[in-house]
């Protein structure tokens, strides 16, 4: 089972609501119960909010190449691969050619040669 449709049933039994059929529960139904409402209300909010644990960057960089982004989407930049952007850059190279050199979206490469004030944030 998908934990989106988990938290829609739980969210449903704590809203009183029979998940299959979508009828309101009887009142003297468990579900009407004022701390199982509580409990179920705390676990939806609980799992709602968790967050997935975080990836190394040899994960990151394998997720997404296989949902076919380039592989160090998403991942921070390192002091040296941005100077190898500027130094490519001022060297001639384009945007295309250093996203595919830095394994990188040509939007990424646009955003960091904007912040290091080598392109107009202007620029098409």
């Amino acid at each position: 089972m998908e934990i989106r449709e988990a938290q829609s049933i739980v969210k449903n039994l704590a809203e009183g609501v029979d998940p299959n059929t979508g009828e309101v529960f009887a009142p003297d139904s468990p579900y009407n119960e004022p701390r199982i409402i509580r409990a179920l209300f705390s676990v939806h909010d609980f799992v709602r909010q968790a967050r997935k644990p975080r990836m190394s960057a040899e994960e990151k960089r394998r997720e997404n190449l296989d949902l076919g982004r380039p592989a160090n989407h998403g991942l921070p930049w390192t002091d040296d691969a941005r100077s190898q952007v500027a130094k490519g850059f001022e060297g001639g190279e384009t945007i295309e050619g250093l996203a595919t050199t830095h394994e990188r979206t040509q939007g990424a490469i646009r955003a960091e040669l904007i912040r290091q004030e080598l392109l107009s944030p202007d620029f098409q």
